[in-house]
């Protein structure tokens, strides 16, 4: 029987299109390489799993692309901006809640961007517990992550529900023992969801 279910942030409840930011409001080839030098870096990798400080990986950037300096320093200030709650998704973790089922955080995220969201939207204190990447130095797809959440929080991943907007990862927690979802489209979480667990008896 599900108990558990465990969210990922960034397409799930958090939104978070950095390249569709980029695209829309940066010039063509600018935000081309930005978004390959920076969100399809492995620098923003290393920022995730807490190796590589927020501010330290912008700094980087700056020093590395000097023709891009400009529009680097104004991607710095906007990106904390960008970090969004999909509302609609967020009430569903009320409903889950009165439901009786624990919730979980399950994320890569940089240690300061967390913070900054952790912060700014009460919802976070619905869940049972949070494991992000930056401070445990694992991120998903590894198998470590997951058994930080599992090892942390006693979780039986039989019990459990995974929710994951990037299928690398919801194979992860499948190859675990958790069920899993791979939410392709945010607009569709509570429908994937309700009818997951409606499936297994629990609604």
């Amino acid at each position: 029987m599900i108990r558990n279910i465990v969210f990922d942030l960034g397409g799930v409840l958090i939104d978070w299109r950095p390249c569709d930011h980029l695209m829309r409001t940066f010039p063509g080839e600018v935000a081309s390489v930005l978004a390959k030098e920076i969100f399809h870096h492995e620098d923003w990798k290393n920022m995730d799993r807490g190796v590589l400080p927020e501010d330290k990986l912008w700094e980087k950037k700056k020093r590395e692309l000097p023709d891009y300096r400009e529009y680097i320093e104004r991607l710095e200030r906007e990106v904390p901006e960008i970090l969004k709650a999909i509302d609609e998704n967020v009430k569903v973790l009320e409903e889950l809640k009165k439901r009786g089922f624990f919730l979980y955080v399950l994320s890569n995220f940089g240690r300061i961007y967390f913070e900054k969201i952790r912060k700014k939207y009460d919802f976070f204190d619905l869940f049972d517990g949070i494991v992000v990447s930056a401070h445990v130095g694992y991120m998903k797809p590894e198998r470590e992550i997951f058994e930080e959440l599992i090892k942390r929080y006693n979780i039986v991943p039989e019990e459990s529900l995974f929710v994951d907007d990037m299928e690398e990862n919801v194979a992860a927690a499948r190859r675990l023992g958790f069920h899993a979802i791979h939410l392709k489209d945010p607009s569709l979480l509570r429908k994937e969801l309700f009818k997951f667990l409606e499936s297994e008896g629990r609604l």
